[in-house]
């Protein structure tokens, strides 16, 4: 098998947990963990990362076929970052196998393109694109980083999980993914769109989405781009949108 899914708990609802860029399943949703009290945890390790083999280039579209795949007869769906949009790519593709979508701060720079800030940061991922050595690991995630204006130290050398993730991160044209936003506005299925208020852009590309969705835009502080790690909060708010149903 091409992915990897990790199952915590066994009763109640089941959630799917698609990871982002630079991180792998469990270490992704460490935080989300205390939920396997109630629900079913399925959390995804998507092809390349962890220990699921090697690829030649991120593929979205083959990520949310497994994530199709993992739904199985339906789940409810989280996704993080790019884990966000492939996660949107799935529900698109299958809104009837979704219970649920909760998205946390999608990269979908042409969203929002008229915005400067979102303008700002999408020039600057291409700008790093174009002239990073994408041999040398910690100095292109030191400049992604740096294109996303995140605070973030890196440690020198990379962990060995980021400096794996980020074999595949040189592969990503983060500025260019597209998400079905007509076909999930049009599906029946509650939606949660989630944001961290610590990033002009990331924030403008949330509420844009949210607006399109027709749904409120959560703000959730304290965790940067990496929103479900502010543990409780995030939980609450997940929990809300899946016993609502």
């Amino acid at each position: 098998m091409s992915y990897a899914v990790e199952n915590w708990g066994g009763g109640g609802d089941r959630i799917v947990l698609v990871h982002g860029s630079l991180a792998v399943g469990a270490a992704a949703f460490g935080e989300q963990k205390v939920l396997a009290e109630s629900f079913a945890l399925s959390v995804m390790t998507r092809r390349g990362y962890g220990e699921t083999g090697r690829i030649n280039a991120v593929d979205v579209l083959s990520d949310a076929e497994d994530v199709v795949e993992v739904l199985g007869e339906g789940a409810h769906l989280v996704g993080t970052s790019m884990g966000a949009i492939v996660a949107m790519n799935a529900a698109g593709r299958r809104p009837d196998l979704v219970r649920s979508l909760t998205v946390i701060e999608p990269p979908a720079f042409a969203l929002a393109s008229d915005l400067p800030a979102v303008r700002r940061v999408s020039k600057a991922l291409r700008a790093h694109w174009a002239i990073a050595d994408a041999t040398e690991l910690h100095a292109f995630v030191v400049g992604f980083i740096a294109a996303l204006e995140m605070n973030m130290p890196l440690p020198d050398p990379l962990p060995a999980p980021v400096a794996a993730a980020a074999v595949n991160l040189v592969t990503e044209r983060p500025w260019r993914v597209d998400v079905p936003v007509g076909a999930v506005a049009d599906a029946r299925f509650p939606k949660l769109v989630v944001t961290g208020g610590w990033s002009e852009a990331f924030d403008g590309i949330s509420l844009r989405l949210a607006h399109l969705l027709d749904v409120q835009c959560h703000c959730l502080q304290g965790a940067g781009h990496a929103v479900q790690k502010v543990g409780a909060p995030f939980n609450a708010l997940l929990r809300r949108q899946i016993t609502s149903i």
